[in-house]
C-alpha cells in the first residue's frame, strides 16, 4: 500500500529515526571531518543537534506536522553545535517554516519543503562552499521535486531522493581540494545522508533499520600536514536570549576577524557559531543585543593536535564501568577515555588501576551499578588524582551522563547530575530463583523486571517490557531504548522492536548491542 501523506507524529518519527543513525555512525563522521577545521567533532555535533530536535519534537505529540516542525526547529537551534550542526538546524527551520500551515503534507508538499529547507542552509552561509553539506542538500531536494512531479508514494520517493544524495555525497572530493587531498567524502554530507537513511527506514513496508555498531572508514586518520586550522582557532558558539537586534544585524556585528560564521534564529533567540582568535570578543559584542547563554569555546587547534600525534594533558578524563563489550564501545564512543568491562562488581583494585591510566589528574567516574558505588568511592579516596565519583545507579543512567557530559561545554556537574536523575531505565532478566516483592510472586525462570522498587513478571520478556514501558512513560509520547545481551540476539531484539512499536503509538523503539550477561535487556526512556 502506497504511502501518501506525512503528519506530525510521522515527522516525529522521521527525525528519531535520523538521531539513531548519527548516533550509530557518529564516529565514522568524526573520522571523516576535514572542513571547515579538522577538529574531529562533526558527527557528535550533527547528532546532538538533531537529538535536541527529535526530542522536542515529541513534546507536541499528536499535533499538525506545522507544531510539530515548529518544536523540532526550536530544539535544533537551542540543541546546535558546530558547523554542521548550525547548518543542520537551519534546514529543519526552512523545512518548518514551508509547512507552517499544513495539517500533512504530501509527496509534492515534502519535496517543496526540503527545497526551502536546502535553500535556508545555503542562506545562512556568508560563503557557501560546494562539496559541503549544502550540496549534497541541493542535490536531494532538486531529485525531490522532479521526482514528486510524477511520484505520490513517500516511500518510492524518498528511495530516490536518497540514491541522488549519496550520488553527490560521492562527488564531494571532485568539489573541495580538501577532500581529495584527504582522500574522503565530506562529513557533514556524510551526516545528512545518514539522516535520510533514518527517514526511510521509518516508512511504513521498509524493513526495519539495520543495527551492526558503524563501518569504520579505510583509514583511521584522515589528516595530513598541509591540513590545519589556521589562525582562527576557537571555535565559540552561544544562544543570544533576548535580543534587541536582527540576524543580519549580529551578523556584520562580528564579521569581522571570523571565519565559518553562522548567526541564525530571530529575535528574541539567536544562535551563534564562529570561528574567532578572540572568542572573548564575541561574547561582548553580543553582550550589546541580548544576554549570551550557553556559551561553549573550543580549541581547534588542541583537538587536531589530538588527532594527530600522542594526546597531550587533558582538561578531564572519563573512566566508566561497563556491563559488557557493547556497552563499552557505546561508552568510548561518547567520550569514555577508560573503560572496566564486564564486570558487575570491579574491586576497588580494578578501579584504582583504570585511574592511573587517565591522562588527566581530573576524573570522572561512572560507577554505573548501586552495588560499584562504595568500590568507587573507596578508590577516588585512595588515588593521588582528583576523583568525582557519579553514583549512577545503572547503564543506562551512564550512557545518558556521558552524553550530557558532550552536549555541555563546561565539565561541571549541572547537565550531568539532572540527565542522570531524569533517567528511566530497567532491566529485563528472567528470574533465578522464585522471589516475591510487594504484592508480585515470579517464578524461577519466568521473565521479570524491576523498575524503582516495584516488581514486574509475565510469560514473555515483550509483556514485561510492555508493562515496564507503561508505567516508565506516564502517558507520554517518547523513545525507549534497548540494548540487548543475555541469550538474546539482533533478530531478538529486532522483533521486540517491531512488537513493541506496533502495540504503543505513542512510542519509538531503537535497539544496540549491550553484551551483558547479567540481563537479556536494558531499557531506557526519554519524553
Amino acid at each position: 500500500m502506497d504511502v501518501t501523506t506525512l503528519d506530525g507524529r510521522g515527522y516525529a518519527r522521521f527525525l528519531a529515526a535520523g538521531s539513531y543513525f548519527l548516533r550509530k555512525y557518529r564516529s565514522v563522521l568524526n573520522d571523516l571531518n576535514v572542513y571547515p577545521v579538522p577538529d574531529g567533532d562533526t558527527g557528535t555535533n550533527m547528532y546532538l543537534t538533531i537529538r535536541s530536535a527529535a526530542l522536542e519534537a515529541y513534546t507536541a505529540g499528536d499535533g499538525p506536522v506545522s507544531t510539530v516542525a515548529a518544536a523540532a526547529a526550536q530544539g535544533a537551534l537551542m540543541g546546535a553545535r558546530g558547523n554542521s550542526g548550525v547548518i543542520l538546524s537551519q534546514m529543519l527551520r526552512g523545512f518548518a517554516h514551508h509547512v507552517r500551515h499544513r495539517e500533512t503534507i504530501d509527496a509534492f508538499g515534502l519535496a517543496t519543503a526540503l527545497r526551502e529547507a536546502a535553500l535556508a542552509a545555503r542562506q545562512a552561509l556568508l560563503k557557501p562552499v560546494e562539496g559541503t553539506i549544502v550540496s549534497v542538500a541541493d542535490a536531494a531536494a532538486d531529485a525531490a521535486y522532479h521526482l514528486a512531479l510524477h511520484e505520490r508514494d513517500l516511500v518510492r520517493l524518498l528511495s530516490g531522493v536518497l540514491r541522488t544524495a549519496n550520488e553527490a555525497l560521492e562527488r564531494t572530493p571532485e568539489q573541495l581540494p580538501a577532500l581529495k587531498e584527504a582522500g574522503v567524502v565530506d562529513a557533514g554530507g556524510a551526516g545528512f545522508v545518514y539522516v535520510l537513511e533514518g527517514a526511510l527506514a521509518f516508512l511504513p513496508e521498509v524493513r526495519v533499520r539495520a543495527t551492526a555498531f558503524p563501518r569504520r572508514p579505510v583509514r583511521a586518520h584522515v589528516f595530513t600536514a598541509k591540513q590545519d586550522v589556521g589562525e582562527m582557532r576557537y571555535c565559540t558558539e552561544l544562544v543570544l536570549e533576548d535580543a534587541t537586534c536582527t540576524v543580519l544585524d549580529l551578523r556584520r556585528a562580528l564579521e569581522p576577524r571570523s571565519e565559518s560564521l553562522l548567526v541564525v534564529g530571530a529575535p528574541p533567540t539567536i544562535k551563534v557559531h564562529v570561528h574567532t582568535d578572540e572568542p572573548e570578543r564575541v561574547r561582548s559584542v553580543a553582550a550589546r543585543y541580548g544576554t549570551p547563554t550557553r556559551v561553549k569555546v573550543d580549541d581547534m587547534e588542541h583537538q587536531h593536535t589530538m588527532l594527530l600525534v600522542d594526546p597531550p594533558p587533558v582538561e578531564r578524563s572519563i573512566v566508566a564501568v561497563v556491563p559488557g563489550p557493547g556497552f563499552e564501545k557505546i561508552a568510548r564512543e561518547l567520550g569514555a577515555e577508560v573503560t572496566v568491562a564486564g564486570m558487575v562488581n570491579p574491586s576497588v583494585r580494578d578501579l584504582l588501576l583504570a585511574l592511573n591510566k587517565c591522562l588527566s589528574e581530573r576524573v570522572y567516574l561512572f560507577a554505573n551499578d548501586e552495588n560499584a558505588v562504595p568500590a568507587a568511592t573507596a578508590a577516588a579516596a585512595l588515588s593521588a588524582k582528583s576523583v568525582h565519583v557519579v553514583p549512577t545507579r545503572d547503564v543506562v543512567e551512564g550512557i545518558n551522563g556521558l552524553i550530557a557530559m558532550r552536549a555541555d561545554a563546561r565539565p561541571g556537574y549541572e547537565a550531568l547530575e539532572r540527565a542522570v536523575s531524569e533517567t528511566r531505565s530497567a532491566r529485563l532478566f528472567v528470574a533465578s530463583k522464585d522471589a516475591v516483592l510487594g504484592e508480585t510472586s515470579v517464578a524461577r525462570g519466568t521473565p521479570a523486571s524491576i523498575y524503582r522498587g516495584r516488581l514486574f513478571a509475565g510469560e514473555t520478556l515483550a509483556q514485561v517490557a510492555r508493562d515496564v514501558i507503561d508505567v516508565m512513560r506516564s502517558g507520554r509520547d517518547g523513545l525507549v531504548t534497548l540494548y540487548y545481551g543475555g541469550g538474546q540476539r539482533e533478530k531478538d531484539a529486532q522483533r521486540l522492536s517491531e512488537e513493541l512499536r506496533a502495540t504503543d503509538a505513542g512510542i519509538d523503539v531503537e535497539y544496540y548491542y549491550g553484551g551483558m550477561k547479567n540481563a537479556e535487556y536494558w531499557m531506557g526512556f526519554d519524553a
